[in-house]
């Protein structure tokens, strides 16, 4: 499992810095603003991979325990958290981005 989380968390940088040169052309502040967002989606990824992580390691040992039912219910629990999470983050950036953004600089070219 440990490999997986690696090359999962290594994708992501890579994303991470291609995405940063494109965004680089555009113009400095750009780059700015996206650095500044990258804290957010790191804490976001975070959540979601620890959740979904310790629901593996769950669905592995009910499973190993010859317990198909109740894997059951802790993948139907798995599938309710990540609507739930997936809901929280939509609604706190819907109506708090503003104020994250004021929150992490005070240029309002960057907000």
């Amino acid at each position: 499992m440990a490999v997986l989380l690696m090359l999962s968390l290594l994708i992501q940088s890579l994303y991470n810095i291609v995405d940063s040169i494109f965004v680089a052309r555009l113009s400095e502040t750009a780059l700015t603003a996206a650095s500044l967002v990258y804290a957010i989606q790191f804490l976001m990824i975070a959540i979601g991979v620890g959740t979904a992580v310790g629901l593996n390691a769950l669905l592995s040992r009910k499973l190993g325990q010859k317990k198909p039912e109740e894997a059951c219910r802790a993948a139907t629990t798995g599938l309710f958290l990540m609507l739930g999470t997936s809901l929280v983050f939509t609604l706190v950036g819907l109506l708090f981005s503003n104020r994250i953004a004021a929150a992490l600089t005070n240029d309002p070219e960057l907000q």
